[in-house]
């Protein structure tokens, strides 16, 4: 839980820290004990997570706020993609950071909505196998 509410507030500035912390039992004790959850650990210490929803569906994936940048993201995803044909996920518009991420792993903006909690704006985003970004290569590659 630590992770998630570090890494919920570095990453949502635009949301306050008391909106993370006023949803901390919700996440704790409904989301997560319906996900299929995975680790990262680095010499048994817990680095990040991901948890899948209903089998295709992110409900989480979160970095430890010190070990960011490291590939732990990247590491966890390809994990969770290896016996998935598809994936969603949901990414509020202002965590541009989250966006990119997501957009360089091939997952595309499949629709734009309000987060009924938050206010916030935020994308739906989608990933298929064998589905690719629109990103030129360019000449020799």
């Amino acid at each position: 839980m630590k992770i998630w509410l570090d890494a919920s507030v570095k990453a949502h500035r635009f949301i306050s820290e008391e909106f993370w912390k006023a949803h901390m039992n919700e996440v704790r004790d409904v989301y997560l004990p319906q996900a299929e959850t995975f680790v990262y650990e680095d010499r048994h210490q817990l680095k990040g997570f991901i948890s899948v929803i209903l089998d295709n569906f992110i409900g989480a994936l979160f970095v430890d706020t010190e070990n960011q940048n490291q590939g732990i993201g990247t590491k966890l995803l390809e994990y969770v993609r290896q016996n998935r044909s598809s994936l969603t996920l949901k990414v509020y518009t202002q965590n541009e950071k989250a966006l990119n991420f997501y957009q360089k792993n091939d997952f595309k903006i499949v629709a734009e909505k309000k987060d009924e909690q938050t206010g916030a704006e935020e994308l739906i985003l989608s990933w298929a196998q064998g589905c690719k970004n629109n990103r030129r290569l360019k000449s020799g590659q």
